[in-house]
């Protein structure tokens, strides 16, 4: 393999120009994946907004007040700018004249992807000094055009060949490892250096002087010989309590490496409750990790009125801004140290249950805003109303004859609420005409997938169900819209959504037709199973419907 190092934009022009096989290190998009092949994922590579770490940043809306420094051409400022649109931009060549105005401090924030830019903070000797803001995740990928995939076949057999901690060691020799020592350990080191010091420094001095005034005195003493053993005894046991307490500060401070470890542990086991969303289950596996993080009986957690466990003992509050989440019990005696590291490990806690509320809330304003535009699309087009729903329903209920569950069931579910809503684009003359749309009409009509496409694909997280929605119109045998996609190129759910469409349209009245019977219904789709539907969701779903799950549609839309 020849590696061909070039700007990035001529590095596109290259592959397009089949001057060269592939493209090194790029970012799949639904843009680019029209023309491209990708590997499987190379690198993970986080966008991040860096900044001196003694500015008041903790948002991106504390950025309004600062230039913030990036790369001519980088894709992250628009994305930047949707989440600030009050943040100012100096551009720049390349990283080397970046970290230049930075060592000048003529700018203090910049935007940039986080191992490139740790690599150059590193070589200048600048990655302490700034914290990072996350902006956004992507991954780095091999591409190479339609039709050269096997080439991808190579450079996928190579990377398997590559683990993740090789990939680690390969990038720890560009960035340096950056540990942050908690300043409770700074002080508790601080304090037992000092003691062991003042106590050493002490002895040390007394042996001197013990030892000078020996040397003065010792033809005047050679008759007090006896005392003078006396007093080296003296000595040796003063020395002996020395290295005892050298013991004791060296088993503290074991004791000290040892809390500190299992802290790291904990809060590497709490960073996999995030995203827990049963308060009860959450509760439960927080007790888990209090209990292994200070070693104690009985550990009682009471957050937001659920209870796990059962133990006496010192109460520690769950708290975040004033607001109170709920409380923890330990069971048994508790050092200082213990109580800080707990009491630390709760704040933590706090802001991960704050954000997992915040998490919730986003949720939520998503399905209202999908919920709305559905109501709009259903005041636009009469016919659509309520059509919408019973998509929904039957699509979910097929997803479950196949055991999709979880998110991707939840994802199927607004996939049928919007997979109409590229309609809004389609002029109401002809969305509620009473008669038989004419060649032209229907060639508007058949816009509303890739609308509704360009729509949904904006809402963060639902780039897949875009797709579905995309697809929807797509035929088994390929002749169906707006790609012509066949067969199993068609997405799963999308071809889950073409059969709960159409059944839901068989079974509607409407002014030109009167809709059919489940048994009508069911024997067109058998008809065209194979054709215009995939055969093997068609003979569950009949199945289904024969068991009786029509919903009895007998409404207009």
């Amino acid at each position: 393999m020849e590696l061909v190092p070039v700007k990035w934009q001529l590095a596109q022009q290259m592959v397009l120009e089949k001057k060269v096989d592939a493209i090194d290190q790029i970012f799949k998009t639904p843009e680019r994946e029209e023309f491209l092949s990708f590997s499987k994922p190379v690198f993970e590579m986080r966008s991040c907004v860096f900044f001196r770490k003694d500015l008041p940043v903790k948002t991106f809306s504390d950025l309004s007040s600062y230039v913030v420094g990036a790369l001519r051409g980088e894709g992250m400022v628009d994305v930047l700018l949707r989440k600030n649109p009050d943040v100012r931009f100096e551009f720049f060549d390349n990283y080397s004249s970046m970290m230049e105005a930075l060592k000048k401090r003529e700018i203090s924030v910049f935007l940039g992807d986080d191992v490139v830019a740790r690599y150059y903070l590193s070589k200048e000797g600048l990655l302490s000094d700034f914290l990072t803001l996350h902006l956004e995740t992507n991954y780095l990928h091999v591409a190479v055009l339609k039709g050269n995939e096997s080439i991808l076949e190579t450079v996928n057999s190579g990377l398997s060949l590559v683990s993740e901690d090789e990939r680690n060691e390969i990038i720890r020799r560009y960035i340096p490892l950056v540990v942050v020592t908690p300043p409770w350990l700074m002080k508790v080191v601080f304090y037992g250096s000092v003691l062991f010091s003042t106590a050493l420094g002490i002895s040390l001095a007394f042996v001197y002087l013990l030892r000078r005034k020996v040397e003065e005195k010792t033809l005047q003493l050679k008759l007090k010989n006896e005392e003078l053993k006396a007093q080296n005894e003296e000595i040796e046991a003063l020395y002996q309590e020395v290295s005892a307490n050298q013991e004791e500060i060296e088993r503290l401070y074991s004791e000290i490496r040892e809390l500190n470890d299992r802290f790291r542990h904990s809060i590497k086991e709490l960073s996999k409750l995030v995203f827990i969303e049963d308060t009860s289950k959450f509760a439960s596996e927080l007790a888990e990790i209090i209990r292994d993080l200070i070693e104690a009986k009985n550990v009682k957690v009471v957050l937001d009125g659920q209870v796990t466990g059962e133990a006496r003992g010192e109460t520690f509050e769950i708290s975040h801004s004033k607001e109170s989440h709920g409380y923890v019990v330990i069971e048994g005696d508790l050092g200082e140290d213990e109580r800080e590291v707990l009491q630390a490990f709760l704040n933590i806690v706090s802001a991960i249950h704050t954000y997992r509320e915040l998490v919730r809330k986003e949720k939520k304003l998503h399905r209202d805003i999908v919920r709305t535009w559905v109501r709009a699309l259903e005041y636009y087009d009469y016919y659509t109303k309520g059509h919408s729903e019973e998509v929904a329903y039957y699509a979910v209920e097929i997803g479950k004859m196949f055991n999709v569950d979880g998110e991707k069931l939840e994802k199927l579910y607004w996939a049928g609420l919007l997979h109409d809503i590229g309609k809004i684009y389609v002029p109401q003359v002809i969305l509620n005409k009473t008669d038989k749309l004419g060649e032209r009409e229907f060639d508007v009509v058949k816009i509303h997938p890739v609308k509704g496409y360009e729509l949904v694909r904006e809402i963060d997280g639902f780039e897949d169900v875009a797709l579905w929605i995309r697809h929807h119109h797509e035929r088994w045998d390929g002749k169906g819209y707006p790609d012509g996609l066949k067969g199993e190129e068609i997405e799963f759910e999308a071809r889950i959504l073409c059969v709960a469409d159409s059944y839901q349209a068989m079974r509607s009245d409407r002014p030109y037709k009167k809709g059919k019977t489940v048994e009508e219904a069911i024997q067109e789709l058998l008809r065209n199973a194979g054709r215009q539907f995939d055969p093997v969701i068609v003979e569950r779903f009949v199945e289904f419907l024969r068991k009786g799950g029509d919903l009895g549609t007998g409404h207009q839309g």
